[in-house]
C-alpha cells in the first residue's frame, strides 16, 4: 500500500492486520479512549481495540485494549478495500 500522506483517517485502521514483537497476530476492531488514564494524567491515552487470532488462524472471543504508546515495535498492515 502506497500512502500518499503521513496521515490516516482512522476507519482504515478498523479491520487493519496488528502483528506484535513477537509475531502474535490480532484484527483491529476500533479505537477508544482510556479515560481513566486521564484522570490520573490528565491526558487522554488512545488505546487499539484488538482481537487475537488463535493458533489455528481463528479470531478468538473478546478484545484486547492496548495503549497506541505500546505498539511502538508492532507492524499494521492496512486492507485494501478497493
Amino acid at each position: 500500500m502506497k500512502l500518499l500522506s503521513s496521515t490516516v483517517n482512522t476507519d482504515v485502521l478498523k479491520g487493519a492486520l496488528i502483528i506484535n514483537e513477537h509475531g502474535a497476530e490480532f484484527r483491529c476492531s476500533g479505537l477508544g479512549l482510556n479515560i481513566a488514564a486521564a484522570r490520573m494524567s490528565n491526558q487522554l491515552e488512545i488505546v487499539v481495540q484488538m482481537q487475537e487470532y488463535d493458533g489455528e488462524g481463528e479470531l478468538m472471543d473478546g478484545t484486547v485494549e492496548v495503549p497506541l504508546n505500546n505498539l511502538k515495535d508492532w507492524t499494521i498492515q492496512l486492507q485494501n478495500y478497493d
